[in-house]
């Protein structure tokens, strides 16, 4: 444990923890850690030990980054102890969002009481990292003692070896922060945003329209929806294979001999002809009316001698003629579009003509059939917050778009979520039972001349409730707070045009507010008393009116906002209104 000129060390300050130009103390707000520097006894007799205090946060952390290689394994390692007790942390790779629990006592077996505790990772891409002493995923406030930090290559912690603080230069800036690192008490947090630069929760849960399969789908490095991730998968939902599907059955023209051998592999299918026009393929694959965009992609093997030397599609779409290369096993990828066949339809070629002789033979294996122009449904958009409000819908017709036709849905270069006016919407059941309620809303309408629902907080049994939406309220199309004790209607005076807005409503138990990119409306509704029932995302589901738009961001709070509401400005702003808008830019 004696101190080293840190050559084996690759992180910096590894006693100074206090020292923010190596160590950020995450989150940046009143959450943050504090650290009581040289406070403690240290592993080796001395006085240089640090007292964390970790706030009641599962983000509070200290995070130091560095350089390292591709593929290749590290070892992080600490020393720590408890003020009393047993104390639990965490140490963290934020950038590959990995992370051990350790639990620090009093008695550990290094000098003092310490225990060192290590960590080891396998790194993907070379570049920087973000390492992390993190409090643990209850969320309590608690000390721990800290000392001898490192960062070795390999698979086990080396030698402890002191490593000096960076002279000169500022503290450097976590590479993404998101709104709950800024904001606290958040009763629900639906976005397509990440909450919280430093979890790994999920952002929607998403259905593809070509076979149904669903997929959770997150977050990128940059706190954005992984649209890669997302875009993949609803573009690769396989329409047939015949690893899970079976054998091609249709022959027309042609007969068809199963689990034949030849070029090296067995179990392929053999057809020959018994005509000219001969052709194979699968019926009633595709659905009625289909127009969506596919990808063929199968293996073909015709013996050497035969007067056929390729293969085309007439359905579901007609390509060009494949030229297979005869006597070895081919791989022809064809694309194109649907143009309302239900039909898989391959014709056997002579020179790129059909007009070809009985007994001709052509060997088919691993025929996959992929739609690349598939809807993505979100089935669920998830509560980041933690407290398990996750809104769902399990009805396919009422489920959203977030991809349409296999293009991400977007409003100002950003992934939305798409309502269609008709019946899309999500549901949570019990949500809370609140008299005092303050949302943020980032939407843009698609209609002006309906009455619809934004989100709806109600009683299941008695109808009461907080409904946000738009609608005729008077003589054109406005903004308006809905409070259902006797149908009182708060008409915020906004009129609605067809943009993104920053729309914001606290309902107390004495007023009511709607705020429009920042801009407050002149209402005074009366207050309500306490809801427990339902509450729906882009409808109401008491008289039916349903959003028509795109929805990226829903903010619930059981509590008055008012005074962190903030300011908006051009991109930018201060408070809750400033960080949505500094993200979304809106205004």
């Amino acid at each position: 444990m004696g101190s080293g000129g840190g050559l084996g060390n690759l992180l910096k300050a590894s006693e100074e923890f206090q020292q923010t130009r190596d160590w950020v103390r995450y989150p940046t707000n009143s959450q943050t850690p504090t650290v009581n520097d040289d406070s403690r006894p240290d592993p080796n007799g001395g006085t240089t030990a640090d007292q964390v205090g970790f706030t009641a946060n599962t983000s509070a952390r200290l995070q130091q980054t560095v350089t390292l290689s591709a593929s290749t394994e590290y070892t992080f390692s600490v020393y720590a102890r408890a003020v009393s007790g047993t104390v639990d942390f965490r140490m963290r790779n934020v950038t590959l969002k990995d992370a051990e629990v350790k639990t620090a006592t009093t008695t550990g077996p290094d000098g003092g009481g310490f225990t060192r505790f290590t960590y080891t990772f396998t790194t993907t891409t070379a570049g920087p990292y973000e390492l992390a002493l993190q409090n643990d995923t209850n969320a309590t406030a608690k000390d721990v003692i800290f000392w001898g930090a490192m960062l070795n290559q390999g698979g086990t912690a080396l030698d402890y070896e002191y490593a000096a603080p960076t002279t000169g230069g500022s503290a450097p800036a976590p590479a993404y922060a998101g709104f709950g690192d800024a904001f606290g008490g958040v009763t629900a947090y639906y976005s397509l945003r990440q909450f919280t630069e430093a979890e790994t929760l999920n952002a929607i849960r998403v259905r593809r329209s070509s076979d149904d399969t669903e997929q959770d789908i997150g977050f990128d490095a940059n706190g954005d929806l992984d649209t890669t991730a997302l875009l993949a998968f609803v573009n690769s939902g396989k329409l047939w294979d015949t690893a899970t599907d079976g054998n091609l059955t249709y022959v027309n023209r042609s007969s068809v001999e199963n689990n034949q051998s030849v070029g090296g592999r067995t179990g392929v299918q053999k057809f020959t002809s018994t005509d000219t026009n001969a052709f194979f393929g699968q019926t009633n694959l595709f659905p009625t009316g289909d127009t969506n965009d596919y990808t063929i992609e199968l293996d073909v093997y015709i013996p050497t001698g035969q007067d056929v030397n390729g293969v085309r599609t007439t359905q579901p779409f007609t390509s060009s003629a494949q030229t297979i290369t005869q006597g070895e096993w081919t791989t022809i990828t064809i694309t194109g579009v649907n143009s309302s066949n239900v039909n898989f339809i391959l014709n056997m070629l002579d020179d790129g003509s059909n007009a070809i002789s009985a007994g001709q033979v052509v060997y088919v294996d691993t025929v996959t059939i992929t739609q690349t122009t598939a809807d993505g449904a979100v089935t669920t958009w998830y509560d980041q917050s933690g407290n398990g409000n996750d809104a769902t819908n399990s009805t396919e017709s009422e489920q959203p778009l977030v991809v349409s036709a296999g293009t991400l849905v977007e409003e100002n270069s950003k992934a939305a979520v798409d309502f269609d006016g008709v019946d899309d919407n999500f549901d949570i059941s019990n949500f809370t039972s609140v008299p005092t309620i303050s949302q943020f809303n980032v939407l843009k309408p698609s209609a002006t001349n309906v009455d619809e629902t934004f989100t709806s907080i109600q009683n299941a049994t008695t109808t009461d409730g907080i409904f946000l939406g738009q609608g005729n309220l008077g003589t054109e199309a406005k903004f308006g707070l809905r409070n259902y004790q006797g149908a009182d209607i708060a008409d915020s005076g906004i009129a609605m045009t067809l943009q993104q807005y920053l729309l914001a409503a606290i309902t107390t138990s004495t007023t009511a507010q709607i705020y429009a990119n920042g801009v407050a409306g002149a209402i005074s509704a009366k207050a309500r008393g306490s809801v427990s029932g339902d509450t729906q995302i882009g409808a109401n589901g008491d008289d039916g009116h349903s959003f028509s738009g795109k929805f990226q961001e829903l903010i619930i709070f059981d509590s008055d906002q008012s005074a962190n509401r903030g300011t908006v400005t051009t991109g930018g702003g201060t408070g809750i209104e400033g960080n949505i808008n500094t993200y979304f830019d809106i205004v």
